[in-house]
C-alpha cells in the first residue's frame, strides 16, 4: 500500500472517530471515551491557553502531542488527521477543484492565515476570543451539531418511516428504524437555532474549493498557520533526485501549492502537509521523488513581513477599540441565561470556543441550550444559550460541564449543579392562567423539581363577573428556592409566550476559586433512570 492510500485510510478513520465520538455526546453518557477528546486534539487550544492561564494544561495532552511531533515530521495534523481537512479534501474532488497551473494567482493571499492567527493572539491579550470561531475542530463540531446532525436524522428518519409503509420492505425497514433510533437517535429530533448561519458560514469554506484545492487550509486557517510556523525548520523532508525532469507535475498537483513552477525541486515546508500526493504523481519511470530524514534541516521563508504585522496590529487594535465601545442594550442580556457552571460572562465569552458540544449533549437530555445571536458583541455568536421556552435544564443532568473542553462550563458535581441558580422565574400576570382567567392550573408547580417546591400556592377567595365567589390558587416563585431550570416555561400550557419565564435575576456564575474543592467532578453522575423531568 502506498504512502497516499495509508494517509486516506488514516484520514477517514479520524473523521470517523470524530463522527463516533459526536454521537456518544448525549444522554446517557457513561463518559468512558470522553467525547470532547477529538476538541482537545486541536493545535490552537495549548497556544491560547498558555496565553490565559500563563502555564500548559495537560489536560490538551492530545494537542500537546501534535504539537511535539511537528517540528520534525511538519503539518501531518492538517494532512492525516483534521476532519476538517478530510471534508475539504472530498469536498474539492465533488467539486472538481482546479489543479494549480501556472502563477497562482490566490498566492498572495498567504500572508493572510499568519495575519488571523497573530491577530487572534493580539485580542486574546485582551480577553477577547475570535480564535473560537476559526478552530478547525470546534467549526467542524459546530456545523455538525446545528446543521448536519439535524438534517441528517430528519432525512433518515423520514426514509425509514416512509419506507416501512411499504408492501415487503415494510418490516425490514422498520427493524432498521429501530435500530436507528436507539444507536444514532436515541433522543428526540433535534432542532437548533442560528442553523442557517452556521451552514452559510460552513457552505462558503466549502464554496472555496471551487476557487482552488484547499483554500481555507491554504489562506485563512489559522490553526494551519501556527503549525506552519512550527514546521519550518521540520527534518523529514522532500526530496528530489537529480533524474527530475522539471516537469511540475508535481506542483501542479499538490493541494497546498508547497511546490512552485519555477523551481519544483524545493519544498515550502510551512505549507506542505505531508500529503506525499507529489511523490505519487512523479511519473513511475522516473520516480524523483522520495522523503528522508535529515540533520540539517533548510528552512523554509514565511510569508509574513513586518509590514504585513503592522497591518494586523492596526487592525487588530482597531477592532478592540469597536468592541470595547459597543453600546450594550440591558434588555438583550435580561435572558441571556447560560449553562449551570458557566464562568462570569466575560470570561466565559474568553474561553467558550463556540464548539457547540453543550448544545449538543444538551439536545438529548432538557434541549435547553442552543447557539446564540449577536446581542451585543460579535463574541456572542453561536456561544451556547438556554432558551426555556424549546426545552429546560435537566434537574438530574450536569453533563454540558462535564464535555466542555476548555471548562468555560465547570464540571460541577451534580450535588452543586442542582443548587447553583441559573436565573430566577417570574409570572406574567396578565397570561397566567389562575390570575387571567381566575381558573386553576397546577402544571408549573407539578413539575418544579427542586426538593422543596419552588413554586407553591397562594389560595384565596376571589369574587367572580357574575357576583359569585371561588377559591381559586394563585401561583408564586419562591426566590431562594427556584434555581431557574426552566421547566416551568417550557411546559407552560399557554400558547405563544409563557406565562412565566426566566431572567437572569440571581444567576451564580463562580469562577473554580470560588468553589470548595469538591466542587468540581472528571466524571458524570447522570446514569439511565435517573431524569427526573420529562
Amino acid at each position: 500500500m502506498t504512502l497516499v492510500r495509508w494517509r486516506r485510510g488514516v484520514q477517514l478513520s479520524a473523521l470517523l472517530f470524530f463522527v463516533v465520538l459526536f454521537v456518544l455526546a448525549r444522554y446517557p453518557y457513561t463518559g468512558a471515551l470522553p467525547s470532547d477528546l477529538f476538541l482537545r486534539i486541536s493545535p490552537l487550544l495549548p497556544l491560547f491557553s498558555l496565553l490565559d492561564n500563563l502555564s500548559l494544561l495537560w489536560d490538551y495532552w492530545p494537542a500537546l502531542i501534535i504539537l511535539l511531533l511537528t517540528p520534525f515530521v511538519g503539518r501531518f495534523f492538517c494532512g492525516w488527521l483534521c476532519p476538517l481537512g478530510t471534508t475539504l479534501d472530498a469536498a474539492g474532488h465533488i467539486l472538481k477543484a482546479p489543479d494549480n497551473r501556472g502563477p497562482d494567482r490566490w498566492r498572495r493571499l498567504r500572508p493572510v492565515k499568519f495575519a488571523v492567527l497573530i491577530g487572534a493572539l493580539l485580542l486574546a491579550l485582551f480577553a477577547i476570543n475570535i480564535w473560537g470561531f476559526l478552530d478547525p475542530i470546534s467549526l467542524l463540531n459546530r456545523v455538525f451539531t446545528a446543521v448536519i446532525y439535524p438534517i441528517g436524522t430528519l432525512a433518515v428518519e423520514g426514509v425509514l418511516l416512509g419506507l416501512s409503509n411499504l408492501p415487503i420492505i415494510g418490516d425490514p425497514a422498520y427493524t432498521v428504524y429501530d435500530w436507528f433510533k436507539i444507536l444514532l437517535m436515541p433522543e428526540d429530533q433535534a432542532f437548533v437555532q442560528q442553523g442557517m448561519g452556521v451552514a452559510v458560514f460552513f457552505g462558503i469554506i466549502v464554496g472555496l474549493e471551487k476557487v482552488t484545492k484547499r483554500f481555507w487550509c491554504r489562506y485563512i486557517c489559522p490553526a494551519g498557520a501556527w503549525l506552519g510556523l512550527l514546521a519550518q525548520f521540520r527534518l523529514f523532508e522532500r526530496v528530489v533526485g537529480d533524474n527530475c525532469t522539471d516537469c511540475s507535475i508535481c506542483s501542479q498537483g499538490c493541494k497546498m501549492d508547497a511546490i512552485s513552477d519555477e523551481n519544483a525541486r524545493t519544498t515550502n515546508k510551512v505549507e506542505c502537509i505531508e500529503c506525499f500526493a507529489c511523490a505519487e504523481n512523479c511519473p513511475p519511470k522516473w520516480n524523483a521523488i522520495t522523503y528522508q530524514w535529515t540533520q540539517r534541516p533548510q528552512h523554509s521563508a514565511i510569508d509574513y513581513s513586518r509590514r504585513h504585522f503592522l497591518q494586523t496590529g492596526l487592525g487588530s487594535f482597531a477592532a478592540l477599540g469597536l468592541m470595547r465601545i459597543g453600546l450594550h442594550n440591558t434588555n438583550n442580556t435580561a435572558t441571556l441565561i447560560r449553562p449551570p457552571g458557566s464562568l462570569p460572562e466575560p470570561e466565559f465569552l474568553e474561553k467558550c470556543i463556540h464548539c457547540l458540544e453543550c448544545v449538543r449533549i444538551c439536545q438529548s437530555n432538557g434541549r435547553a441550550l442552543q447557539p446564540d445571536g449577536i446581542r451585543n458583541s460579535l463574541l456572542e455568536l453561536w456561544a451556547p444559550v438556554s432558551v426555556m421556552r424549546m426545552g429546560y435544564c435537566e434537574y438530574n443532568c450536569n453533563l454540558c460541564g462535564q464535555v466542555c473542553p476548555t471548562e468555560a462550563i465547570l464540571p460541577l458535581t451534580l450535588a452543586l449543579k442542582q443548587k447553583t441558580p441559573m436565573g430566577l422565574a417570574h409570572f406574567d400576570k396578565d397570561l397566567c392562567i389562575p390570575y387571567a382567567k381566575l381558573e386553576d392550573c397546577l402544571v408549573c408547580e407539578e413539575l418544579c423539581p427542586t426538593p422543596d417546591k419552588a413554586i407553591k400556592f397562594e389560595s384565596k377567595t376571589t369574587l367572580l363577573p357574575d357576583g359569585t365567589s371561588k377559591q381559586v390558587k394563585y401561583p408564586y416563585v419562591v426566590e431562594k428556592l427556584c434555581i431557574g431550570c426552566g421547566i416551568c416555561e417550557t411546559k407552560c400550557p399557554i400558547p405563544g409566550r409563557a406565562a412565566i419565564f426566566v431572567t437572569i435575576e440571581g444567576q451564580m456564575r463562580p469562577t473554580p476559586d470560588e468553589l470548595p474543592a469538591d466542587a468540581l467532578t472528571i466524571l458524570p453522575v447522570s446514569e439511565p433512570g435517573t431524569k427526573m423531568t420529562a
